[in-house]
């Protein structure tokens, strides 16, 4: 008896970590599970530093904007070694060093300064500095529709904020990929209504009929 209840108990316990499993008499089905973090951060790389919220924001631009698979200590370790060491402890990242690095990997590079109007026309995703909670804070835009913008904050995950909220942040800087416009549009986001958490999948993945069942089909009291 104690057996099983522990047998049970680590099968629940793996259960929650990683997915859902669901065995009706009609049907198996499996949903993944993501914590709150790993939703936040899907596609943004968290700081590992205080001052890299630069090479964390360049990071999760070439990964999983231009499909240009790297990691955030490679973004840093690049423009530590080319950029002015003293002042980069002191202060961080630039966007030069930002512009210096995307050029060395192939993606044409610049800064602008932007309206944000006109840059929601533009429609690719762009690297900006924000005042957030009294320090200047880089950022990835990761799109905007009609209400909102879609952040890739390196400290806090992907963010969604209403345009006028963001206005008073946007300071109106933006480092640019030029030579890979169709693939920047392409994975720029401008679904209305956005929402970082996937909604679940039950409605349309598990017949309704198999959950009528479940029920009937559990084991009664005598039937272990």
């Amino acid at each position: 008896m104690i057996r099983s209840i522990l047998f049970t108990t680590g099968l629940l316990a793996s259960s929650s970590i990683y997915a859902l499993d669901y065995f009706p008499n009609r049907g198996a089905y499996n949903v993944e599970v993501k914590s709150y973090q790993e939703q936040l951060f899907g596609d943004v790389f968290r700081q590992q530093y205080d001052f890299s919220c630069g090479s964390a924001a360049v990071a999760s631009l070439v990964t999983y904007h231009y499909d240009l698979e790297t990691s955030e200590n490679d973004v840093f370790k690049y423009m530590f070694k080319h950029g002015n060491k003293e002042k980069i402890e002191k202060q961080g990242f630039s966007m030069l060093d930002m512009k210096n690095y995307l050029i060395s990997i192939g993606l044409d590079a610049n800064g602008y300064n932007i309206p944000l109007d006109k840059f929601s026309k533009i429609r690719i995703p762009a690297i900006t500095i924000v005042n957030f909670d009294g320090y200047m804070h880089f950022v990835v835009i990761k799109g905007m529709n009609s209400s909102q913008v879609i952040l890739g904050d390196p400290s806090r995950g992907t963010v969604v904020m209403p345009i006028d909220d963001f206005k008073t942040y946007y300071k109106g800087s933006v480092l640019l990929v030029k030579n890979q416009a169709v693939k920047g549009r392409e994975s720029f986001i401008t679904a209305e209504n956005y929402n970082v958490y996937t909604p679940s999948p039950s409605s349309e993945a598990i017949a309704r009929d198999s959950l009528a069942t479940f029920s009937i089909t559990l084991p009664g009291a005598n039937d272990y």
